[in-house]
């Protein structure tokens, strides 16, 4: 999510649904920055909901603005609270306590509590984001350690008043009375209001013990963050981490950038929490079963982690024939299949191809990989010379229908290129089903300065003009994913290991094909 802090690692989640005892008491009516210390009992009780969003929501300046109204003695609203009977659950307020803590301890997404939490693993859009939200805090308000020095200096600036106030103000609390059942309602009605719940989000609080479910969050975090899966046994929790790094390898590393400035693209696109889920649950929804697309709602609830780990190990058996140098590896390159013109990502260009090639290994169709390399030249060209048509095409489309109709563009590309004819762009409209002619339009720049966009646009259309392909099928290489080392003249016919008898192919062309 762009422009947004994480301060997930500040409160740490677990499941309230095992507790059923019901309480009818007040506890403290306010709670003060002292206990969000680290040494603080009353934090060591703090969680949030398991299954609520990551913390991720505010910018760096809403940070700014709430630490500053605290200070103030501005308004701020009441935490709503609810008490097990082991711990404190925060139902409402967990990024106003996140960002006070994240205060304190100068940890906005990238210090060491971060860093533990996701087991060293931070983006770069993370930690360029913490900087930011550090850099403006400082500016604005001062650190932490800096206005807890100044508690005892008397003074009437702005600083000493801050200083002076630091410890004596706390946020009002609200409890909620009831048991676990009572509290999650609750959760549930205070989150349709303010920052309401997206789709994805909501689906994933509903569906959080179904399989898709804790292996989107496995896969998002590369296995680390907050331990969804921790109910689990230990054999099978490693598996889980170990499916997830794999799949979060191949389908988010490298980190996408703006502009566009490498050939080297995450197949998924951005690690954003938002988008990332998003696909991943999509993805796995085609990927992660063999008896056709599974809604994530059509599973059964995982007890055991049998069926989590049964969905990551066919997700990520698709995912090593779009890429990776595995021998079933079409190494099909990002810049050509997933993304547009101008460097953004198509998350339904990957759910499609992912779509077609799930249906193939399901009707054991090996003769579609070679017809596929047959006429992967031809099928490229076209994805070139129309990619803003493309996206006409999928903004005609209702969401339901992009996935399946980019799956039928692609079987008829690989089709009718297979039989050596080229597709022109009315013939791949008429095969979606649309009628009319679709008039490729880019809007003229009338600003002095590029875009990114712009940017992206003339640094895809330079490189692919140099980029490798393979000689075995005339395709473009990912050789930072995708490449094998390939005799030009075989070993059994006498070949060398001389540089005159190398050459860099697709994994599949290798050994599917050539061999």
């Amino acid at each position: 999510m762009a422009n947004r802090v994480n301060l997930d690692a500040m409160i740490p989640r677990e499941d309230f649904a095992l507790a059923d005892e019901e309480f009818a008491i007040d506890l403290f009516p306010g709670l003060p920055i002292t206990n969000l210390s680290s040494d603080s009992p009353i934090l060591k009780l703090l969680r949030k909901p398991d299954f609520q969003r990551e913390t991720n929501h505010w910018t760096p300046n809403q940070i700014a603005t709430f630490v500053a109204s605290f200070l103030d003695n501005e308004v701020i609203p009441s935490l709503i609270l609810w008490k097990s009977p082991t711990l404190i659950f925060v139902i409402d307020g967990g990024h106003r306590l996140s960002a006070l803590r994240a205060w304190m301890e100068d940890d906005y997404g990238d210090g060491p509590i971060s860093l533990s939490f996701y087991g060293g693993v931070i983006s770069d859009e993370q930690r360029k984001m913490a900087l930011r939200a550090r850099k403006l805090i400082e500016r604005k308000i001062g650190r932490f350690s800096k206005l807890k020095g100044l508690v005892e200096v008397k003074g009437t600036d702005e600083l000493a008043k801050r200083a002076n106030r630091l410890f004596t103000r706390s946020i009002q609390v609200q409890w909620v009375q009831g048991n676990a059942e009572v509290a999650e309602t609750s959760f549930f009605k205070i989150n349709s209001q303010g920052t309401p719940l997206d789709d994805t989000e909501a689906m994933l609080i509903e569906s959080r013990r179904k399989p898709i479910a804790i292996g989107a969050r496995a896969i998002l975090r590369a296995g680390s963050g907050h331990k969804y899966w921790s109910a689990f046994n230990d054999e099978r929790r490693a598996e889980i981490e170990s499916l997830a790094k794999q799949l979060y390898d191949l389908l988010f590393e490298p980190e996408a950038d703006a502009p566009v400035k490498t050939l080297d693209l995450p197949l998924g696109g951005t690690v954003s929490p938002v988008d990332a889920l998003s696909l991943l649950v999509e993805f796995m929804a085609v990927a992660g079963n063999r008896e056709g697309g599974k809604a994530i709602a059509e599973y059964e609830d995982d007890s055991d982690g049998e069926d989590t780990i049964r969905v990551l190990k066919r997700s990520l058996e698709i995912v090593r024939r779009v890429s990776g140098n595995l021998p079933a590896s079409l190494g099909l390159h990002p810049a050509v299949y997933f993304y547009n013109e101008n460097g953004k990502y198509s998350r339904f260009l990957l759910l499609g191809m992912v779509s077609l090639i799930t249906e193939k290994i399901r009707n054991n169709d090996g003769g579609f990989f070679k017809t596929f390399t047959k006429a992967r030249e031809k099928v490229e060209t076209f994805l070139i010379s129309n990619k803003s048509l493309i996206g006409i095409v999928l903004q005609n489309l209702s969401r339901s229908q992009r996935v399946p109709k980019i799956k039928d563009l692609f079987s008829f590309l690989i089709s009718e290129a297979s039989e050596g004819r080229d597709v022109t762009p009315e013939q791949a409209i008429s095969q979606l089903g649309l009628r009319g002619r679709i008039i490729d339009v880019n809007a003229i720049q009338t600003a002095p300065h590029f875009s990114e966009e712009t940017k992206s646009a003339a640094f895809l259309t330079t490189a692919l003009r140099s980029a490798v392909k393979c000689p075995i099928c005339n395709g473009f290489m990912d050789v930072q994913k995708s490449v094998q080392y390939d005799h030009k003249v075989p070993l059994r016919d006498g070949g060398t290991g001389d540089i005159a008898n190398i050459q860099l192919v697709h994994p599949y062309c290798n050994t599917g094909v050539k061999s």
